[in-house]
């Protein structure tokens, strides 16, 4: 028998590689590789669980309110791409897709997928769901590529820049600056959007090309589609859009500061600012993440982020274990439970009375 055409071969090797069982493998191996590899290497988790464990109980109730808020703080975003969706709605699909992206691989589409069919449920057309994931996703990553730059002029007023914060800051703002502008002319003129439109699909034709994936088509009447569906909601919602994901990222940060502070490791008393730049910092690192939530790649920026701004090993080690405890286990069994809810019939029906667009 015949071996098999060395094109047939790299193909079959690509699936696997791509694939469920290829993704699966990356995360086990990263998960691995960082916390009984690197960690070990950097702090004592032994010593870090001592540091947790000696939390008082007004420490640990601090901690719990913070997380607690958290927990609930990326909703409101939903509701303001969302006219009509209800806190309680928002908050049961946010924490079922947020439990989904946590756990499975490549989870970030399949929590998508999640959002849109518990929307659907709710009453939303295709083009409002649609229109919503667009909105919270692009005023989700603006916010990501803003955060570097606040954090630069912070870290600038209380001691020297770091060079690599402001390499990250500078291409975050050069990143930010181009998005906003692809935006507005996406929103204000037809024209430009189509420009852009084809131009992206053009170039994402040639690398899907590269890698013998089908081309994409259909991006500029989509993105004609997306501009006459968003024009309106966006001119009179863009200060609760952004006020929403201002605040969801604020209350992230807060919970990791709250845990370094009350931790209180050798280091942990370093200036808020700072703590915010090494944040930034790993938001950017985990903006394309390689496996569920971030799990180890998040945990290993942001110890080596502490450790290089002065905070000791261990005590960023137990800080950052308890923040990611807090942060991506918490959301995944309260996941469980508002999808099994949801799969009850909680929420499901018609929709609340729409919500005029306007302020």
């Amino acid at each position: 028998m015949s071996a098999a055409p060395p094109g047939r071969r790299w193909s079959s090797l690509r699936r696997v590689l791509t694939g469920p069982v290829g993704r699966t493998a990356l995360t086990v191996g990263v998960v691995v590789a960082v916390f009984a590899g690197v960690l070990p290497r950097m702090a004592d988790y032994a010593a870090a669980w001592d540091l947790v464990r000696g939390l008082t109980a007004a420490e640990v109730a601090v901690v719990g309110v913070v997380a607690l808020v958290n927990l609930f703080s990326y909703a409101p975003l939903w509701m303001a791409a969302m006219p009509g969706l209800t806190l309680g709605r928002a908050v049961l699909s946010d924490q079922a897709s947020t439990a989904v992206s946590n756990t499975v691989p490549v989870g970030f589409a399949f929590g998508v997928g999640t959002n849109v069919a518990m929307y659907h449920s709710f009453g939303f057309s295709p083009a409002e769901i649609t229109r919503a994931v667009t909105l919270t996703g692009v005023w989700n990553t603006l916010v990501k590529l803003a955060t570097p730059a606040v954090a630069l002029a912070g870290v600038a007023l209380v001691g020297d820049v770091d060079r690599r914060l402001g390499t990250a800051a500078l291409l975050g703002s050069t990143v930010l600056l181009l998005g906003v502008g692809a935006l507005v002319l996406v929103l204000t003129s037809g024209r430009a959007a189509a420009v852009l439109a084809g131009g992206a699909e053009r170039m994402a034709g040639r690398v899907a090309r590269a890698v013998r994936r089908r081309p994409p088509s259909g991006w500029v009447a989509r993105t004609d589609r997306f501009r006459a569906d968003s024009l309106d909601l966006v001119r009179h919602r863009w200060v609760h859009l952004t006020a929403a994901a201002v605040a969801s990222h604020a209350a992230l940060f807060l919970v990791l500061l709250v845990c370094l502070r009350a931790v209180d490791g050798p280091g942990s008393d370093v200036a808020w600012v700072v703590v915010l730049a090494v944040f930034s910092l790993t938001r950017l690192v985990i903006l394309v993440p390689v496996t569920p939530g971030a799990l180890g790649v998040a945990e290993l920026s942001y110890v080596a982020g502490l450790t290089a701004v002065g905070v000791d090993p261990t005590g960023a080690a137990g800080a950052v274990l308890l923040f990611r405890f807090l942060t991506w286990f918490l959301p995944i069994p309260t996941g469980v439970v508002t999808w099994l809810l949801w799969r009850r019939g909680v929420g499901q029906g018609d929709r609340a009375a729409p919500v005029a667009s306007g302020p």
